[in-house]
């Protein structure tokens, strides 16, 4: 399998470059997806890949069956963009006002496609299927959750799924791999705290509901520090309070909301109890109602430990020893490609995605954050590297 040839034969390092310019300039939110989707779907139908379209609304599942028996591997790349106003002044720039692809998803989608389209040449080598998750809604309600439901995973079974996520922390031509617990849990805190309003001059005729929520945010923090290992992590951030409406007068509610971060189930179950406990206990000790709820959202992304190692071992093989990066500590970020990796056995890496050509270096979701578009192709060659030695060697 020499992947250069058939790149240079089909002109496919341009076709990338393409597809991204294209994706681009033309973003859609989260659930909105629907020209990108169509899009997607019409360069599937031009190589006569094999695809449903409208999994988990404006999904995509494209599917390369091989002509012998094996294993099946999903490859995941997410299509939907974010609600920022693009400052990169890009030829290409976003045409959608105040809507930019300012978190690489665009490229995710052009290294999708165009493994696709190379594993579709490799056809009658292959001994296994393929599956392309083109997935919506990663930045909101968590569509990779909604396609696992709609049955991506099935007819045929998925043994093994992979993802990556371009990262302007490296420069290109790196990829940055972790073992084990990569992202964290996060779950959604909404206090409501009711009391009794009185006149500020007489406090002790009312319960100070913003008095009590000041307690509660100084107590929750003794969870992090006193109920987690210091060789765990995790984080509570409350990061609104409304309460009050005149400075002298007593404020009888108190809205109080927050998130936490952890980086496994146990963790993340202990955690929101104890918040809870402690929620609970205060306003009941100051005399407050409380009204405790936790929404349940991104759960964590942990990589198995096999398939990373074979990840490892390509990324190697492509760009260098020297170039691949083990992470020593996991991101309390989150991603819902975890619903993925709780599923079926996974590795989620990084793609060093940045050129000091384009600028300072920026985070992703910033107005001026690019990348340096030869990753690009670097990201096709590792996945079907990735692909070809889950479906021949398995694990």
């Amino acid at each position: 399998m020499d992947l250069d040839k058939i790149i240079k034969k089909y002109k496919l390092d341009k076709e990338i470059i393409e597809i991204r310019r294209h994706i681009h300039q033309n973003p859609e939110l989260s659930e909105m997806e629907n020209e990108t989707t169509k899009y997607i779907c019409g360069k599937l139908d031009e190589w006569n890949i094999e695809h449903i379209k409208g999994v988990a609304n404006t999904g995509v599942v494209a599917i390369i069956r091989g002509n012998q028996p094996g294993n099946t591997v999903a490859i995941r790349g997410d299509i939907d963009a974010l609600p920022i106003c693009e400052e990169t002044n890009l030829d290409f720039a976003s045409i959608n006002k105040g809507i930019m692809h300012a978190c690489g998803h665009d490229s995710h989608v052009s290294i999708l496609l165009i493994t696709a389209r190379i594993i579709s040449l490799l056809k009658e080598e292959l001994k296994g299927n393929v599956k392309f998750f083109f997935q919506p809604a990663e930045e909101t309600i968590g569509g990779a959750e909604r396609m696992i439901k709609d049955g991506c995973m099935e007819n045929p079974k998925v043994d093994y799924v992979l993802g990556l996520h371009v990262d302007p922390t490296y420069d290109a031509g790196i990829v940055g791999i972790r073992y084990g617990k990569m992202y964290a849990a996060s779950d959604i805190i909404d206090l409501n705290i009711r009391g009794k309003s009185a006149h500020g001059a007489h406090p002790n005729e009312g319960i100070d509901t913003i008095s009590v929520t000041a307690n509660i945010i100084n107590t929750v923090q003794t969870v992090i520090s006193r109920n987690v290992s210091p060789l765990n992590s995790a984080v509570c951030t409350f990061g609104m309070i409304k309460g009050g409406t005149v400075r002298n007068q007593i404020a009888d509610n108190t809205r109080l909301e927050g998130i936490t971060r952890t980086l496994d189930q146990e963790t993340r179950l202990s955690v929101r109890e104890k918040i809870r406990a402690i929620c609970e206990n205060v306003g009941r000790a100051m005399g407050a109602q409380i009204e405790f709820n936790v929404t349940e959202s991104y759960s964590p992304l942990v990589n198995n430990d096999e398939v990373t190692s074979l990840v490892e071992m390509n990324a190697k093989a492509l760009v260098g020893e020297k170039n691949v990066v083990l992470e020593e500590f996991p991101d309390l970020s989150c991603e819902d490609f975890s619903y993925f990796a709780m599923n079926k056995p996974a590795c989620y890496f990084h793609l060093g995605c940045y050129n000091q050509q384009n600028g300072p270096r920026v985070d992703l979701h910033h107005p001026k954050f690019t990348i340096d578009e030869k990753c690009m192709i670097i990201g096709v060659k590792l996945q079907v590297e990735n692909v070809v030695s889950l479906l021949n060697k398995g694990v």
